[in-house]
């Protein structure tokens, strides 16, 4: 337990060096998930451009699921960390609870709704072509989709504690498990891709089960008990608050992937899929770093906020965007030049080497874009973390709104004006969601120190 009193002692004192504790351990996780996706893509490329195709097509409804445990995770995190930053651990712990009974009722919930999606989300997208191998791929993933929401709710939890390591060991074990079993369950036992979307759900089932462990063994500084729950909706509501834009944000984004993909296909087909989506990969490797620094900032400055410390909520908020900001734009400078390189592991096949130029080209593209994403995340999690986070889902429903409005008419044109589009909208997503930030922030402080002052 002292272990865990002195990371709850870390996250409530300085906010940089709160961060920092934070942070490393983090970036580890995001990193190991990243090369996961990045070593399950790669394996799914060695059965061939249509099986690419299939999952990069596919791939917006595993993101819908695990949305739903991210944003939970999140709610979950904010509310808990408000609670303990006021000292009411009995509070905290009571919340901790509810976000697992949540989490199961989600999961049970979604889980009929998103199987009737498939098909028909497969003949909007016109991926008729590959609907087979888009089923194999996702079904086991939305099967198993109460214990992929159930992980991120309770890797929320364990973060909310300022307990980033447990996280980090969390997603180690996921990816772990995964890397095992892909190739096993792939090529060795001949499934194919339905083995690649089980080894995922077995994977997030063993990460899952690993942390609700740890609670159950007292190891942890929050307690979970069968008492605390029962259902109560009141708490219930106090985590929704954050986690239901939280996790309505995560769904549109992946709504809207599905939509952007009509345009994608229409102008050059399946095979544009591949190029709209896995030089993406590289995108979302360098995203590692600023949802790293968010998920730090959310429960540091969460704590600050219940506490009224505006100035270290405020420090810590311009210490995460410089950060992230600095090492975001020497990652995408990185990429644009060794573009041609770093694209061989998803064109190694006999049958993908062909597509290698135009894939370093879309890289490049999307590489000028990679510091505009990182202003959109911190400026998410700083909405969030002012509990305002139906902001964040607006600007990211209007950010989306844009992107699919400019594909439409560069749908007509070229794929180069598809990526293009894609890179003007993200520019304007992150300037908006910073200035959104600054705004919140400014108003948020104003209120809250005006009635103390009169």
């Amino acid at each position: 337990m002292a272990g865990e009193s002195r990371d709850l002692e870390r996250m409530l004192g300085d906010p940089k060096g709160a961060i920092h504790s934070m942070l490393l351990p983090l970036i580890v996780s995001y990193m190991v998930v990243q090369i996961n996706l990045f070593a399950d893509t790669s394996w799914c490329s060695g059965l061939g451009a249509d099986a690419s195709s299939a999952v990069s097509t596919i791939s917006p409804f595993y993101w819908i699921v695990s949305g739903l445990g991210t944003g939970l995770g999140i709610g979950a995190a904010t509310a808990i960390a408000r609670y303990l930053g006021r000292g009411e651990k009995h509070n905290a712990d009571r919340l901790a609870s509810q976000t697992v009974v949540l989490s199961v009722i989600l999961g049970v919930a979604t889980t009929p709704i998103l199987l009737l999606m498939v098909d028909p989300a497969i003949s909007m997208m016109g991926a008729q072509d590959v609907a087979a191998e888009c089923r194999e791929y996702i079904l086991p993933q939305i099967i198993a989709g109460t214990v992929v929401i159930l992980d991120g709710t309770v890797s929320g939890v364990i973060r909310s504690e300022g307990a980033a390591k447990r996280s980090m060991v969390m997603l180690l074990v996921a990816a772990a498990v995964n890397m095992v079993l892909d190739p096993v369950m792939i090529y060795g036992l001949d499934l194919g891709l339905t083995g690649a979307g089980w080894a995922t759900a077995i994977a997030s089932a063993s990460s899952a089960a690993l942390g609700l462990w740890w609670y159950r063994r007292g190891r942890l500084y929050l307690t979970m008990s069968l008492k605390d729950m029962r259902p109560n909706w009141a708490d219930m509501k106090e985590i929704l608050y954050v986690g239901i834009p939280r996790g309505t944000e995560s769904m549109l984004i992946s709504v809207m992937s599905m939509v952007q993909r009509i345009f994608v296909i229409a102008c050059g087909g399946t095979s544009a899929a591949m190029f709209y989506n896995i030089p993406w990969r590289f995108v979302s490797i360098s995203e590692v770093v600023s949802q790293a620094v968010g998920s730090a900032l959310i429960p540091v400055c969460s704590a600050a906020l219940g506490k009224k410390d505006f100035a270290k909520a405020e420090t810590g908020f311009r210490y995460s965007l410089t950060l992230t900001m600095i090492v975001m734009t020497a990652i995408a400078a990185v990429l644009f030049v060794f573009a041609d390189w770093v694209i061989i592991p998803f064109t190694y096949s006999e049958s993908m080497v062909e597509f290698r130029p135009e894939f370093a080209h879309v890289l490049r593209i999307y590489a000028l874009l990679i510091p505009f994403i990182g202003m959109i995340d911190i400026g998410s999690s700083i909405l969030q973390s002012l509990r305002l986070a139906q902001i964040s889902m607006l600007s990211s429903f209007a950010r989306n709104v844009l992107i699919v409005v400019m594909l439409f008419f560069a749908s007509s044109v070229s794929l180069d004006a598809i990526y293009w589009s894609l890179f003007v909208a993200e520019v304007v997503g992150g300037l908006l969601m910073l200035w959104l930030a600054r705004e919140g922030f400014r108003h948020y402080r104003h209120g809250r120190e005006k009635p103390e002052s009169a």
